[in-house]
């Protein structure tokens, strides 16, 4: 069976505008603030199972030159070296 419907476009009429907000309103905004945990750096491996989607990603530093990232896939850490 085939289906015979029209596509309809419309044009819309558009201003090139500053677009404002409240940096206070941002920077309260949930994902904003896990964003800022995934760069802190960790010194021990993890153990704990994440809560969050965020979570699932964990940065070791061994603190002189060792650099992981630990991924959690299917119920389980993975890790890859960073060089």
């Amino acid at each position: 069976m085939e289906n015979n419907k029209q596509i309809k476009f419309q044009k819309i009429k558009s201003e090139n505008k500053d677009i404002k907000f409240d940096t206070q309103e941002l920077f309260n905004q949930p994902y904003i603030n896990d964003l800022t945990q995934l760069l802190k750096t960790h010194s021990s491996v993890p153990t704990h199972i994440p809560k969050k989607f965020i979570d699932c990603f964990y940065l070791y530093f061994d603190g002189t030159s060792t650099y992981e990232l630990y991924l959690y896939i299917s119920n389980s850490w993975k890790k890859a070296s960073l060089t």
